[in-house]
């Protein structure tokens, strides 16, 4: 039986974490749990009768007991299912197919493509040991998910079609179900790569802003260029040739345009399945902040 007493601000939590259940408690508890242990009921009201009085404590320990009835507090270990033994079951695995990318983006969290370190492309070896190491993971699972990524991944597009091409016979050899989703931002889309992507039921995620003045002014090229006109050129054309379908457009908001939704809505003239997120970040000029928060409502 193990719990776990957390302190932040105001707040006190306890987890309780064979039932994963996380309680907000006040001081007489959260002061109880250094004591109680679920059955000692005496012992911890001797120890607190001089900061607390009797009455609260015995409301207190009836509020836990009542808990640990419902299997909350306290809880009996138990066993680690297959999912989370020792050797855990994979699900799903990113692939960065390239450590580079061809835009310059302002809040790029990867470093603008490097992460940190230096920039390179991945191996046709290294993504087929990569997803040989998934389907091994897999173990018995029959859906698999697998996620070409960079940086900008058709910098690499002989390893990109080298991997899918791969998967796709790897996934009739082993009877499992593989989904691929590649993430771009268009500029370098072409009639053979898109007619390459389709035919082999990859699911693309593409990276638009909004408005061509906002996308340009957080997603430029390396001379400091939009990239607006060359990423839509490449969406229209790949939307268009899947139908509308198999694909959405991610757009990231920032402090320098708050209005999200005129963005959100310009988005629908290039497709209609749209995923729009808040970007994330400390201390840097677009990240979001309180003053923000009126126009975000």
């Amino acid at each position: 039986m193990l719990i776990h007493k957390m302190r932040l601000d105001e707040y006190m939590a306890v987890l309780d974490v064979n039932s994963g259940a996380v309680h907000l408690v006040d001081d007489v508890i959260y002061d109880l749990l250094d004591v109680f242990d679920g059955t000692n009921d005496d012992e911890a009201i001797a120890a607190l009768q001089t900061s607390y009085p009797e009455k609260d404590l015995r409301e207190a320990l009836e509020e836990l007991h009542q808990l640990q009835a419902e299997g909350l507090l306290f809880s009996p270990e138990f066993e680690v299912p297959q999912t989370f033994a020792e050797t855990p079951i994979l699900k799903s695995l990113c692939l960065h197919i390239a450590h580079d990318c061809n835009l310059r983006c302002g809040y790029c969290f990867a470093g603008t493509g490097d992460f940190g370190g230096y920039r390179a492309m991945m191996s046709k070896e290294t993504a087929e040991k990569a997803v040989e190491f998934a389907i091994a993971g897999s173990k018995m699972r029959h859906n698999l998910e697998l996620d070409l990524f960079g940086g900008e991944p058709l910098m690499n597009p002989e390893v990109v079609k080298h991997v899918i091409n791969y998967v796709r016979r790897r996934e009739f050899e082993t009877g499992k179900n593989i989904k691929l989703t590649l993430t771009t931002n268009g500029t370098l889309l072409n009639d053979d790569i898109i007619q390459f992507l389709n035919d082999n039921r990859v699911m693309l995620v593409l990276s638009l802003d909004g408005k061509k003045e906002t996308h340009d002014n957080m997603r430029p090229f390396p001379n400091r260029t939009g990239s607006y006109d060359a990423a839509v050129r490449g969406f229209k054309k790949v939307i268009e040739s899947r139908n509308g379908k198999n694909y959405y457009l991610r757009g990231t908001y920032t402090h320098f345009n708050p209005h999200f939704a005129e963005d959100t809505l310009d988005m629908t003239k290039i497709g209609k399945e749209l995923s729009v997120e808040p970007v994330v970040g400390i201390d840097e000029p677009y990240v979001l902040t309180e003053a923000d928060l009126p126009v975000l409502y």
